[in-house]
């Protein structure tokens, strides 16, 4: 009896062993960033740029590990962001355009695709678009603040020490000068020069035409069309299809969500970093794609 009694724990505790490894396996497999790559088989890998750009990191490990996966033929982007700070998605536009090379890139524009989202998408090979689709938005700004008024009331003066008349232009401590706006709103028409040649190269369109569309106006999906600025109306759907068609895959060929491999730590502090990333950056004069 004794001997049933051990038998019959040892075979609980098994159980119980075996139902934790596999609720653990399963946690895993539904972290954020997991992603089984590793069947043999071809498939279709799918990133998706989700909301404001400013931490490019984890979309560009994602788009990283299609580019080097032989197995990933082809890249379905899908974009739902306004833009976000100039640099990164700079960043990630010419990655981007790095895999097309390689292998065919079909973007998919969800309810917003504007500035620095758009940008991206100029380095897919084609651009699908919903006929309500909010993108273009080509054009760059300079966000800023002045805290001198404040400060002369409350009998704070603000100093700074200068290696130069525009070292401090944009400084939220002290009033913005004609010359310092001059000077900021020079680098906001550069920036702009180079996004609206990027357009241009990437659209196979006039510089001239794109310089006329740069407005910092947002077009439907529709318009976008019209203008050149998107290839076809259509949702992911439509972009797989492409993609298959471009590839000569068969229809049952899988999509599969490419991500970062984040660390759980990494996990749950994505959205305080986040925070914490656009507290600062709001917190001094930079140029966005917004």
């Amino acid at each position: 009896m004794a001997s049933e009694g051990k038998g019959s724990r040892v075979f609980l505790l098994a159980v119980l062993f075996f139902l934790l490894l596999a609720g653990a396996l399963g946690a895993i497999h539904s972290l954020p960033g997991y992603s089984s790559l590793g069947n043999g088989q071809a498939f279709i890998a799918k990133v998706r740029i989700e909301g404001p750009i400013f931490d490019p990191e984890k979309t560009i490990e994602a788009l990283r590990r299609v580019e080097d996966n032989p197995r990933a033929k082809g890249l379905l982007l899908v974009i739902n962001s306004p833009g976000g700070a100039v640099v990164p998605s700079w960043e990630i536009h010419d990655l981007v355009a790095r895999i097309a090379k390689k292998k065919p890139v079909a973007v998919s524009m969800q309810a917003l695709a504007a500035s620095g989202g758009y940008l991206i998408a100029c380095a897919g090979s084609r651009i699908f678009a919903y006929g309500a689709t909010a993108t273009g938005s080509i054009g760059v700004i300079l966000q800023t603040f002045s805290l001198s008024g404040l400060m002369d009331k409350i009998g704070i003066q603000g100093n700074a020490i200068v290696s130069g008349p525009l070292k401090d232009a944009g400084s939220p401590f002290s009033s913005m000068s004609a010359a310092d706006k001059k000077y900021l709103q020079g680098i906001v028409m550069n920036i702009r020069d180079q996004f609206v040649q990027l357009v241009a190269d990437d659209r196979h369109i006039p510089p001239a035409r794109v310089d006329a569309l740069a407005t910092g106006q947002v077009y439907t999906g529709l318009e976008a069309q019209k203008l050149g600025l998107v290839d076809a109306i259509g949702g992911e759907n439509a972009a797989k299809s492409w993609l298959l068609a471009q590839l000569k895959l068969p229809a049952d060929t899988r999509v599969r969500e490419v991500r970062s491999e984040n660390t759980l730590a990494g996990w749950f502090s994505t959205a305080a970093s986040s925070a914490i990333a656009y507290l600062v950056a709001q917190s001094t004069a930079r140029f966005y794609l917004f």
